[in-house]
This record gives structure tokens, C-alpha cells and sequence, in this order.
């Protein structure tokens, strides 16, 4: 393939770069196409969340190798890029984001513009880089391109999700806690883990768990967990005694109420 491909992304011009028979984007070009109002602090705090390895995600090109690559960003852009904000022509040093790079910024990245652009890499870039022929890796074996735009479809989906589900959640009226324990369960599904434990404040209580704590049973020996909510109606409880849980059991994902054990208490005594 040529050593450049420039393409438009809502209104701005990408350039993909060959270097190392690797595609490359310079990080600035990116962060900056994000609104992003201090480029430079943002790709180092990325590349420190995300535990980038130099070689692997990225590379930060000086002496000998920035000339060389200043001079190839010149030749084939035909444009005084080098001279522009995107490379300064007396810069020490520059930042380019390899594929694997790139993917860890777009999942670092909270813009919500992330899940466009990088359906916009997979669908418009990469495949222009794979049919012009000369980018080889592991990334052009079909099973694993495959694997990689299935993970990123996934996350495309939980993403949708979470903005969907919020308003709902909102409505129904749970806390913070049970919002951020729905985003880990949604996340966990596309197998990304969120690094937070979520711990309850007091435990709460379902009306079977409650059937079963005070010993109501139907006649087939199930717990009366019908006829305890029933009850519940009839209890003044107070608002602390009782909270929406989010709860997923197979392919069932939704809210139930639940209540302390004071609750159970009051309907043992209600008994």
C-alpha cells in the first residue's frame, strides 16, 4: 500500500501513516480531534490508563527516526504538515498511536464521538489498508479481524444500553449504587470488567426470602411470597426499609423491591 490514506471524519482529514509496516496515526491529530483542550496531558494520561507498551500501542519517535518520519509525512503528503500544529518542525519528539494504540484510546477515551469514529476506523481505514496489500500481522488473519469487529460491535451495543437503560433507571427511582452495579453487569457481558466493588449499606430482602423467614408457605410447600406482598401493602413502611435492586436471572434483567429485615420483622408480628 502508499505510505498515506486520508480520509474525512466529520469534517476533519485522517491521516493513517505506514511505519514499521505498521498503520500509525500521529496521537495528536486524534486527541485533538476529540476537543480535547490539552492534547498532550491526555495522551499521557491514556497511555498510563491504559498501560500502553511503547512498540506495541505506541511510539515516541525522536532524533533519527522523528527526522525520518518528518521527512516521509512530508513526501507523501505533498503538504507542509511538518510546519503545521500537527508536527512542529522543532519538535524533539512525537507520538504515534499504532492499531492497538488507537483501539486503547477509543476505549479511554468518554467522548461520546468514540463509538462513531471507531466504528469509522473498522469500516472506512482498515480495510483499505488490508486490500491495498502490504500491511501484514496478525490483525489480517480473518478469525482474529472477526473477533476483533464482534468485541467492538459488542461494545457498540453496551454502550447503546447504558444510554437507553439510564433514563429508565432515573424514572424508577434507584440510587447511584444501583445504577453503577446495572453498568457493571451490562460491561460484564461484552467480558469488560469494572475495576469498582460495590458493597450494600444493609441487606435487603426479596418477598420470597421474606416467605421463607417468617415460615409462609403455600400449599404445594413453595414460599408464600405472593401473599407477603400482600401484607407489605397493608405495613406502614418506611422508605428506608425498602429499595429498587436491579436483578438479572438468565435472560430476565429488571428491577424488584426489596426490604430490610425490619420489613420481615413486621410481618412475622403482623402474623
Amino acid at each position: 500500500m502508499n505510505n498515506l490514506i486520508v480520509k474525512e471524519f466529520n469534517g476533519n482529514k485522517i491521516h493513517t501513516f505506514m511505519w514499521n509496516d505498521k498503520p500509525c496515526w500521529i496521537a495528536n491529530e486524534i486527541v485533538n480531534m476529540f476537543g480535547y483542550s490539552d492534547p498532550s496531558t491526555t495522551i499521557r494520561q491514556c497511555v498510563e490508563a491504559e498501560e500502553f507498551e511503547e512498540g506495541i500501542e505506541y511510539k515516541i519517535l525522536i532524533k533519527e527516526e522523528l527526522k525520518c518520519f518528518k521527512r516521509i509525512v512530508k513526501e507523501v503528503t505533498k503538504l507542509n504538515l511538518v510546519g503545521s500544529e500537527l508536527i512542529n518542525k522543532y519538535t524533539s519528539s512525537l507520538i504515534i498511536f499504532y492499531e492497538d494504540g488507537l483501539y486503547g484510546f477509543l476505549q479511554y477515551t468518554d467522548k461520546p464521538i468514540g463509538v462513531q469514529f471507531r466504528r469509522w476506523i473498522r469500516r472506512e481505514v482498515l480495510p483499505e489498508i488490508r486490500q491495498t496489500g502490504s500491511y501484514i500481522s496478525d490483525k489480517a488473519n480473518p478469525e482474529t479481524l472477526r473477533e476483533k469487529a464482534n468485541e467492538l460491535e459488542k461494545l457498540e451495543t453496551i454502550n447503546k444500553s447504558v444510554e437507553l437503560v439510564s433514563p429508565l433507571l432515573d424514572v424508577a427511582g434507584v440510587d447511584n449504587t444501583v445504577k453503577l452495579l446495572v453498568v457493571k453487569t451490562l460491561f460484564s457481558k461484552a467480558g469488560v470488567d469494572i475495576p469498582i466493588e460495590i458493597e450494600a449499606k444493609e441487606k435487603f430482602y426479596d418477598t420470597k426470602q421474606i416467605a421463607k423467614m417468617v415460615g409462609m408457605y403455600s400449599k404445594t410447600g413453595n414460599p408464600a411470597f405472593g401473599a407477603v406482598g400482600q401484607i407489605i401493602k397493608k405495613l406502614d413502611i418506611e422508605e428506608h426499609e425498602k429499595e429498587v435492586v436491579w436483578e438479572s436471572s438468565g435472560s430476565w434483567q429488571g428491577t424488584v423491591i426489596k426490604y430490610t429485615e425490619s420489613v420481615s420483622d413486621k410481618v412475622n408480628k403482623w402474623l
